[in-house]
């Protein structure tokens, strides 16, 4: 992978992708569970910088009433 950080959008199309060749068959078994590993570090990714949006959304909401 590069070492520049992927955004949220390029990281959702990476774990979709992995999916896709994961569901098509095409890898062994080490492939795949090196791809699988990929992805649920993508997703884990993912998830927090979701929480972390959630958050601001909310302290911004505190703030504003």
């Amino acid at each position: 992978m590069e070492n520049k950080e992927l955004s949220f959008e390029e990281k959702l199309k990476k774990v979709n992708e992995i999916a896709r060749l994961l569901e098509s068959n095409e890898l062994d078994l080490n492939e795949s569970l090196a791809k699988f590993e990929e992805a649920n570090k993508l997703i884990s990714e993912l998830e927090e910088t979701i929480k972390n949006a959630k958050e601001k959304v909310e302290n911004s909401q505190m703030v504003s009433k």
